[in-house]
């Protein structure tokens, strides 16, 4: 199972998340609850590194990720939770329909 876990400060920011573990759908290369999960967790670090600059701490390894967003001025921050309550979204929703393979808390 994969396990997403949404780190938010006192304001309600989101300032770090993680997914670890495989979900099990189905054999690699052919599990598109992984392939899903994956697919937002990199768009979304990618994103907030590429587009909007923001200098995250990123670690990935084989089933990990793990992705913490600094300290940002407002308008950057107004930006990044764009991405970020986008992919939280995607995460629940993806739990709500894959329940057995995938969870997330929030913290």
């Amino acid at each position: 199972m994969t396990q997403v876990t949404i780190k938010r400060n006192q304001e309600g920011k989101i300032t770090r998340f993680t997914v670890k573990g495989h979900t099990g759908y189905a054999d690699a290369g052919e599990d598109i609850v992984c392939a899903a999960a994956s697919s937002v967790t990199w768009s979304t670090a990618n994103g907030l590194e590429n587009v909007l600059s923001i200098p995250i701490t990123y670690t990935e390894k084989d089933g990990y990720a793990d992705c913490i967003i600094p300290d940002l001025s407002p308008d950057l921050r107004e930006k990044a939770d764009v991405l970020l309550e986008s992919m939280n979204a995607f995460f629940e929703e993806l739990t709500r329909t894959h329940r057995e393979f995938i969870s997330k808390t929030e913290v």
